[in-house]
């Protein structure tokens, strides 16, 4: 599948909304049976921030979604939204402001691996509308809660063309979050997440 990049899709996904959530499971040896990852929070700065200010809001369950060379891509199912807003501008030196962006969309596919994960939302509502033709690949940081000196959670992602614009329901399985993608990160200023890797 082809990974492009757009500017306004970009600012998606480095949002984040929802308060923290629940301290970390991601031992795996404890807690629901199922994988999930929940949470939100902001990254930029809400005020006076040359980049804007991002925000995103999300909990996915189920899964894993999986891949074998002679069965393809499948895995439990996985239900879940994701929600991302605020504003995003250009890099410093750039001249081409993004503006205000929302969107929303419902996850469809969910690999957790100890403290991390990565899922996949078709943008389902957009404003701008040109964000609806995209679907984002979100990765997730769980380093706890960010109380006693550790280090906040972190988010990235990449933006993709949706193949299947009409097609995504919650159960799609999204093929991907399956292979590890390195991406940037950016550190949360506000908010948790919550990562957990089921027995």
């Amino acid at each position: 599948m082809k990974r492009t990049l757009s500017a306004a899709a970009v600012a998606i996904s480095v949002a984040l909304a929802i308060p923290g959530a629940a301290t970390a499971s991601h031992q795996g040896n404890a807690g629901p049976p199922q994988d999930f990852a929940v949470g939100g929070g902001f990254t930029g700065s809400e005020s006076n921030d040359p980049m804007g200010a991002q925000h995103v809001g999300f909990a996915a369950h189920g899964g894993p979604t999986t891949f074998d060379l002679l069965t393809g891509f499948g895995g439990d199912p996985v239900t879940g939204n994701f929600r991302a807003g605020g504003e995003f501008l250009d890099p410093p030196g750039g001249n081409n402001e993004v503006g205000e962006f929302q969107q929303v969309g419902p996850i469809t596919c969910l690999v957790v691996q100890g403290n991390t994960a990565r899922l996949v939302y078709p943008i389902k509502q957009g404003r701008p509308d040109a964000n609806e033709a995209s679907e984002v690949l979100i990765f997730l940081e769980d380093n706890g809660r960010p109380e006693g000196g550790q280090p906040r959670d972190e988010i990235g992602f990449a933006v993709l063309p949706d193949e299947t614009p009409d097609s995504d329901p919650p159960s799609e399985q999204d093929q991907e979050c399956v292979a590890p993608v390195p991406a940037p990160m950016s550190t949360l200023t506000r908010g948790n997440f919550t990562v957990h890797d089921a027995p």
